[in-house]
């Protein structure tokens, strides 16, 4: 691959918002290769391909949400040495420092074509919730409280917070879901979303420049908007889309993804019937997946990729799903930790590609590279 001035690069990248004809040094036959795409493979990691990119990535990846600074260099040698070869990034991780870590490696000759890199355009829900909120702070205090009452009972209608569903994996995952419904009733009411498009795009597009040089790359592998959907109606917004086959024409990013914490049944099958997305990220764990399952299932039979998370942090959830832990343990009897089981339980469901792990400690890092013992495929 032909490498030039980064900063040059970022400079002109700029100008891809107003169109300009700008490329990546990621050629067009490398975004839409037929071929099955191997990086810093070992023979001790098991790979699978990630659904119709076919890039063949590791079945543990590496999560970067605690990464603050160098010290996560030692274990991240570690993980590279055993063939892991997938690394999901956010600038909303630690303030930003959690990608500026993961430029530091970046430095590093010849690491980047080792690796798939995954990063997400985390603050466009943060620009979409501003640009909501000047409608609703010019609103009299009669009409606040109005939506509020709507949001609240499309809240209640979608029944997202029901028990063996919806898990609290970290501090107020509900309160996006609230704030995702006042925002749909919001735009269902005044419809400016069209009429927004121009500076969502553009501020979107900004937004990719900026991870890209905090990055220290030229193109991201995978690119996730939204980062952590609430509602199925928050992946409507056409700008999506269109950013998203920008970005790809240009040769800045390879694959379009979603995550998703939150109503991941409904939220998925939205995004299978969009059509565009090629990866999902989902929470998919012990506690949820009579649920969620048939619609793993669907997206797995329509192309799509599906990288489990959350798949050990069900352990620790304030909803203590004990019975189905229980069953967990009992079921798989490889002499691991409940969290490692965890990870081995999600590899073994049928359409999920992978895990996401944020391995912490050398421990951790030993304990769940050993599943790969006690996987078959």
């Amino acid at each position: 691959m032909t490498h030039f001035n980064r900063n040059t690069f970022h400079k002109q990248l700029l100008s891809a918002v107003v169109g300009s004809s700008v490329t990546s040094s990621l050629t067009a036959d490398q975004t839409h290769s037929k071929k099955s795409e191997w990086r810093n493979q070992t023979a001790t990691m098991k790979y699978r391909s990630l659904g119709r990119t076919n890039m063949m990535i590791s079945q543990l990846t590496i999560g970067t949400a605690f990464w603050k600074n160098e010290t996560v260099f030692p274990l991240f040698d570690t993980l590279i040495e055993r063939g892991v070869n997938y690394v999901d990034a956010s600038p909303a991780y630690q303030r930003g420092a959690s990608e500026k870590t993961l430029g530091a490696l970046l430095n590093r000759p010849g690491l980047r074509d080792r690796l798939f890199i995954a990063n997400k355009i985390s603050f466009y829900d943060e620009f979409l919730t501003r640009l909501s909120n000047e409608i609703f702070n010019g609103l009299p205090n009669e009409k606040k409280k109005a939506l509020r009452k709507q949001a609240n009972q499309l809240m209640e209608e979608k029944k997202i917070l029901r028990p063996g569903y919806h898990f609290t994996y970290f501090k107020n995952q509900a309160k996006k879901i609230e704030h995702s419904c006042l925002r749909h009733v919001i735009n269902q009411e005044y419809g400016r979303l069209k009429s927004w498009k121009p500076k969502i795009k553009a501020r979107m597009h900004e937004l990719v420049i900026e991870s890209l040089k905090t990055s220290n790359t030229d193109y991201f592998d995978i690119l996730f908007c939204p980062h952590g959907v609430a509602i199925p109606e928050m992946l409507e917004d056409e700008s999506i889309r269109e950013v998203m086959d920008e970005l790809k024409q240009k040769g800045i990013i390879r694959a379009s993804a979603v995550s998703m914490h939150n109503d991941v049944a409904a939220n998925l099958n939205k995004a299978i019937d969009l059509g565009f997305y090629d990866i999902s990220m989902i929470a998919y764990n012990i506690g949820n997946h009579t649920q969620v399952a048939s619609t793993v299932q669907h997206a797995a039979d329509q192309g799509m990729a599906l990288i489990a998370m959350k798949a050990s942090r069900i352990m620790n959830t304030p909803e203590n799903p004990q019975k189905e832990i229980n069953q967990l343990d009992q079921q798989i009897k490889a002499p691991l930790s409940i969290h490692a089981k965890g990870y081995l339980w999600a590899l073994q469901q049928p359409g999920i590609t992978a895990c996401i792990s944020d391995m912490k400690t050398p421990e951790e890092v030993v304990e769940n590279l050993s599943i790969f013992n006690y996987l078959d495929t």
